[in-house]
């Protein structure tokens, strides 16, 4: 897959350290994303998202006044159509067990841990634009599916029969 793939590509950026949405928006832009947007905290990104609709959205977990847990929340949350839907990438710099549980648990896409280098961004959009796992919406989780492969069950099977017609 080259990078041309990611031209015709919306991404909207939040993170509330005016370095690091340099950093990333430069980086989308070297790896050939067409339209790179950037919001400086969660809730002038979920107004920017609104507005806009971006195809693919990366966010900083830390944020003040309002975190990347709290704006992904929130666009998982969302009812319009395919909004809810919308590819999330979380950065950050605390990639402890809990912090991740906690991103996967939201309905993050991926996750990708600060210091952030293009090869590593790049695996990210990959796995998020053209290998998506499938997505899930039920009444306890909205996101992505967790499991990362498919195993082979290997139980007994608890589940009747499933006549096909």
């Amino acid at each position: 897959m080259t990078t041309a793939v990611f031209q015709s590509l919306s991404v909207l950026v939040a993170d509330d350290s005016a370095y690091m949405r340099q950093l990333l928006a430069s980086l989308l832009h070297a790896l050939g994303v067409g339209e790179v947007h950037v919001a400086s905290d969660g809730e002038q990104a979920l107004e920017y998202y609104l507005a806009h609709e971006p195809e693919l959205v990366i966010t900083d977990a830390a944020m003040k006044p309002v975190d990347g847990f709290t704006f992904a929340e929130k666009l998982r949350g969302m009812d319009r159509g395919m909004l809810g839907m919308v590819p999330i990438i979380m950065v950050s710099g605390h990639t402890d067990q809990a912090s991740i549980e906690r991103a996967r648990d939201i309905g993050v896409s991926e996750f990708l841990s600060k210091p952030v280098s293009a090869k590593a961004l790049y695996q990210r959009l990959i796995a998020a634009i053209d290998r998506p796992r499938p997505f899930i919406d039920s009444p306890g989780y909205r996101g992505p599916d967790r499991r990362r492969r498919s195993l082979p069950y290997e139980g007994v099977e608890r589940r009747n029969q499933v006549a096909f017609i």
